[in-house]
C-alpha cells in the first residue's frame, strides 16, 4: 500500500479500488499503524473528526466489509486475513501487508546509521532511495483532519531525510544537488535552520561567497522579522569562516 502521495493499494500486483474519502481515511489510519489495533472510536474520529453521524459505527463496519470484499476478490479467500477484527477495533497485518512508509522508515534508519564522512556514499544511496518513494504530499487525497495530523508527522520525517542527505552530499562535494534540494525547502519552510546551513555551506564550497552571504542575510531577515531571533551558533560559525575568506 502506498501512503507517500495519493493513497494506492494493490493485491497480488493488481490495483485495488479504495473508494471515497472516508474509506481512504480509514485505510490510511490502519496503514499508519501496521500490526497495531486501532480502536473503533479512533477510526471514527479520523474519518469524521468531531462530527460523526449517528450511524458512524455502522458506516465504519460497512467500509471494513467493502475493503475485505475487494481483498478477497483480488487475492483469494486468504486475503481476508490482511484486515483483521481485533477488539477494540481493527488491524492490518504487517506479515501480509506492506507499505511504502515502512520501506521509507527502513531506508532512513539505514541512512542514519551511516556515519560521516566514511559512510557518505551509503547514506546518499539509502536516503536517495527513500526519498524516491514519495509521489507528492502524503495521503493527499484523504486529508480529513485526523489524517492530516498523521501526514504532517510524515512531512517532518521527509524534510529531515532531505537534510541528512544534503549533509552527506556536502561531504562528497555534490554542492549543486544540495542547492537544488535546499532552496525549495527553505522557501516552503523558512525556519528550518539546518536546511539554510546546508544551503549556505554549499554556496561557500562551490566558491560563490556572494550567494552564501545573500542566503545568510535572507535568513537573518526572516528570523528577525517573524520571530525576533538570530540564527544559531552553527550558522554563525559558518558565516565567520566565509567572511574570514577561509572556507574549509
Amino acid at each position: 500500500m502506498s501512503l507517500l502521495g495519493p493513497i494506492e493499494a494493490s493485491v497480488g500486483g493488481q490495483p485495488m479500488p479504495v473508494g471515497g474519502l472516508g474509506r481512504r481515511a480509514l485505510l490510511a489510519a490502519l496503514a499508519f499503524n501496521l500490526d497495531t489495533v486501532v480502536g473503533v472510536n479512533r477510526l471514527i474520529e479520523v474519518i469524521w473528526d468531531d462530527h460523526p453521524p449517528m450511524t458512524a459505527t455502522t458506516k465504519l463496519q460497512g467500509h471494513i466489509s467493502a475493503l475485505r470484499q475487494s481483498l478477497v476478490r483480488l487475492g483469494g479467500p486468504d486475503a481476508v486475513h490482511i484486515l483483521q477484527t481485533r477488539p477494540p477495533g481493527y488491524v492490518l497485518s504487517a506479515r501480509l501487508a506492506s507499505t511504502d512508509l515502512a520501506r521509507f522508515d527502513e531506508l532512513t534508519r539505514r541512512g542514519a546509521a551511516a556515519r560521516l564522512p566514511e559512510g557518505a556514499d551509503g547514506r546518499v544511496a539509502a536516503l536517495s532511495a527513500a526519498l524516491r518513494l514519495w509521489r507528492g504530499d502524503a495521503c493527499v487525497d484523504a486529508r480529513s483532519p485526523g489524517v492530516a495530523v498523521l501526514a504532517a508527522s510524515l512531512d517532518e520525517r521527509r524534510w529531515r531525510a532531505m537534510e541528512d542527505l544534503a549533509e552527506a552530499q556536502l561531504v562528497l562535494g555534490d554542492h549543486n544537488s544540495v542547492i537544488d534540494a535546499m532552496e525549495p525547502l527553505v522557501r516552503q519552510w523558512p525556519y528550518r535552520e539546518r536546511a539554510w546551513e546546508h544551503l549556505i555551506e554549499a554556496h561557500m564550497r562551490r566558491g560563490d561567497v556572494a550567494a552564501a552571504l545573500a542566503a545568510h542575510d535572507q535568513l537573518c531577515g526572516i528570523l528577525a522579522g517573524d520571530l525576533g531571533v538570530t540564527p544559531g551558533r552553527r550558522i554563525g560559525r559558518l558565516v565567520s569562516i566565509i567572511r574570514a575568506g577561509n572556507p574549509q
